[in-house]
């Protein structure tokens, strides 16, 4: 693609990174390469381009927030400060974020984050040593939804709940009508591999945080059912996985179903066909 830019994103699973290289042109995306740190993945193997890498949620504090759209400081500061408000530390211990989710009731509803500084300065610290100096960061769950809203055909449904499993957690976003509406995450035990008590034991789990972010989005007038889960990251594809969370869960489970208009035929040369392993870094990459 001539006068295009290139953007990296990349996600750590256990001990791997992924990243995935998207061209843009400014009409259109290209997914140009998908690479692994265990299967070539290097600072050699990086062309010229802007690095962005996710953050679990265990380093950051997440919340959602209203603000009145008449309020005259400016949103960002106001959601900024009333995040502040509900932090133990000091607010220069943090990096904020915020991101729109709706408007209810003449009120702006916020996903605050508040990155823990010190952390996000040490994961800066390791990419800049394996791949590069990044140049921004964000929520694992937002780069999950916007991986999935972007790069994939959407589930039939107005309810869908994505997860995305690896070694150590679960990540979770809840998508209402193509827009992010809630996100979470859970720990899930898989570093030395998937066995039936594992499977079943974070099947119960998700049962129970999916009822929990469901709960939340019934008060926020949001009622209609789960219409589909989908399943990527590492672990998608695992048959003990699918069958627990087939017992616990009564949607239908699937994984992404890519746009193939999106990535060049030897982009995903080398993955075995898994393009679902690289949603949060596809949603990285859209910058």
């Amino acid at each position: 693609m001539k006068n295009a830019w290139e953007t990296y994103g990349a996600t750590r699973y256990g001990d791997r990174i992924l990243a995935v290289r998207v061209e843009n042109d400014g009409a259109r995306l290209m997914v140009t390469s998908l690479q692994s740190s265990d299967t070539g993945l290097t600072r050699d193997t990086l062309d010229s381009g802007r690095l962005f890498f996710a953050v679990d949620e265990r380093l950051a504090v997440v919340k959602k927030i209203r603000v009145r759209k008449t309020s005259l400081l400016e949103t960002a500061d106001l959601v900024r400060f009333e995040m502040s408000q509900m932090l133990l530390d000091r607010p220069d211990a943090f990096y904020f974020d915020s991101l729109p989710l709706d408007e209810p009731d003449g009120c702006r509803r916020f996903l605050a984050i508040a990155y823990h500084r010190r952390r996000i300065d040490a994961c800066i610290e390791e990419y800049t040593q394996r791949l590069r100096k990044p140049s921004g960061f964000k929520l694992d769950a937002v780069a999950l939804a916007t991986g999935y809203l972007t790069f994939c055909r959407v589930a039939p449904g107005d309810l869908q709940v994505l997860i995305d499993i690896g070694p150590e957690n679960a990540t979770i976003a809840l998508i209402h009508n193509r827009r992010l509406r809630s996100v979470g995450r859970l720990d899930a035990p898989f570093s030395s591999g998937v066995t039936i008590p594992l499977a079943n034991r974070l099947g119960a789990e998700l049962k129970m945080k999916l009822g929990y972010l469901l709960a939340e989005l019934f008060d926020e007038g949001i009622t209609v059912p789960v219409a589909r889960v989908i399943l990527s990251g590492p672990y998608a594809g695992d048959d003990l996985l699918a069958a627990a969370l087939a017992e616990h869960i009564t949607a239908e489970v699937s994984r992404p179903d890519f746009h193939a208009g999106y990535f060049q035929p030897e982009a995903a040369e080398g993955i075995d066909g898994r393009l679902e392993q690289f949603l949060i870094p596809l949603g990285l990459a859209v910058g």
